[in-house]
């Protein structure tokens, strides 16, 4: 899935939640950074493991990552290895450098190796 933005806000990586449902009908939930590209609009790209024609599909509106952004540690594990491009990988390592908790930037490192 490419989830492209119109604007992004002052700099800092913006999160989407993209929640979606499966073929069983259980629902999954990503993180998605975004940053402002070298060309074109905001974008990033994901994997949307189970994803059908029968899925339905949301999106959060884009906030700005904090430096006290906190969210369960399986899911940005999960997240982070949605990710499908560089770009959207290198919006997972400033989300990193925003985050002020140990354990998530952790994680990140562990999902972009």
């Amino acid at each position: 899935m490419e989830l492209v933005l119109e604007t992004i806000g002052d700099g800092r990586p913006s999160m989407t939640v993209v929640r979606y449902t499966r073929p069983d009908g259980t629902e999954q939930s990503l993180l998605v950074p975004v940053i402002r590209g070298r060309f074109g609009p905001p974008a990033s790209y994901v994997r949307l493991l189970g994803f059908d024609g029968a899925s339905t599909l949301t999106a959060s509106q884009a906030v700005p990552v904090s430096s006290d952004s906190s969210w369960a540690a399986a899911r940005v594990a999960a997240s982070v290895g949605a990710a499908l491009n560089e770009a959207t990988r290198e919006a997972w390592r400033q989300v990193r450098e925003v985050l002020v908790d140990e354990g998530l930037r952790a994680v990140v490192d562990r999902g972009l190796r």
